[in-house]
């Protein structure tokens, strides 16, 4: 799930092109995309964009707009250096866009400066208090700092805006299993029950989490329906994850880790479960 639902008018879409193999799937042999290099067109639009930058004549919301476009694709590259900058030089023409401060509380999160995190993702709802993906970037980073019940409420308030997204159902059950793991997984059955629509991708992990469906179903089902490199590694990303969370949470740290580590080969930067493994890795390592 992208960790930014970029509301303002800046946003450039761009895209991961993103070469898949399928090896299987049984648990054993797990799917896996393996990600091209960075495509000539992204390199050209960077370059288009830094050249325009160099015209003295632009107004000051052209800058912006240049700014944020080239701060939205190097995020979705990885180059988070760059995109800090970017996203840095916008606050000196407007100190009150949402978007930017998300970004960079999540760039501050995972450099592990939380007190810089929280500040940022705390201006960017007190700028637009419906900016929901600011509750979930700043659930998971109480979450990492083990405060579960104000991580819960930030989590449910992300979790109304769509209560049918099966993502946010995960991240509330997750978070809520910390305080009361036995509420938490009725909590879970019941929020499912209460989804309208259980065809929309995602809802097969929350199955796995009830046992209603085996991890190999899972991995096959995961399947269906692609139509596109960057989809599959998309849903790799998210399912990886959420399967290293399941193993994680019973114990099984070695298989947890390498579920993680495929969430990482997914390159699917702009998504908070590629973020957020990166994060469990460091931790199990430190254990």
């Amino acid at each position: 799930m992208k960790k930014s639902n970029l509301k303002t008018i800046w946003l450039l879409p761009v895209a991961l092109f993103l070469s898949s193999y399928l090896f299987g799937c049984s648990s054993n042999t797990p799917v896996l995309a393996v990600p091209e290099q960075i495509s000539y067109n992204d390199e050209v639009q960077l370059a288009q964009i830094s050249q325009e930058l160099y015209n003295r004549n632009l107004s000051d919301e052209a800058k912006m707009q240049l700014y944020y476009q080239r701060g939205a694709l190097y995020d979705s590259l990885g180059f988070k250096a760059f995109a800090q900058n970017d996203f840095t030089q916008l606050l000196k023409f407007n100190v009150a866009i949402p978007d930017v401060y998300n970004y960079l509380g999540t760039y501050a999160m995972q450099e592990g400066d939380y007190n810089a995190a929280f500040l940022a993702f705390n201006t960017a709802a007190e700028l637009d208090p419906d900016y929901e993906f600011v509750y979930i970037n700043r659930a998971i980073a109480l979450y990492n700092n083990d405060k579960y019940e104000p991580a819960l409420a930030d989590a449910l308030k992300f979790y109304h805006y769509a209560p049918n997204e099966p993502i946010r159902i995960l991240w509330v059950y997750l978070i809520e299993s910390k305080l009361d793991k036995v509420s938490a997984k009725a909590h879970l059955l019941a929020r499912y029950d209460d989804m309208q629509d259980k065809t929309v991708w995602g809802s097969d992990i929350v199955a796995f989490y009830l046992g209603k469906i085996s991890e190999n179903r899972l991995m096959i089902n995961l399947q269906q329906g692609i139509e596109t490199n960057k989809a599959l590694a998309q849903r790799l990303c998210e399912t990886y994850f959420y399967l290293g969370k399941y193993y994680q949470n019973k114990g099984d740290n070695k298989r947890a880790e390498m579920l993680f580590k495929y969430a990482l080969a997914s390159n699917v930067y702009n998504y908070l479960e590629h973020q957020q493994a990166l994060f469990e890795i460091k931790q199990l390592n430190q254990q």
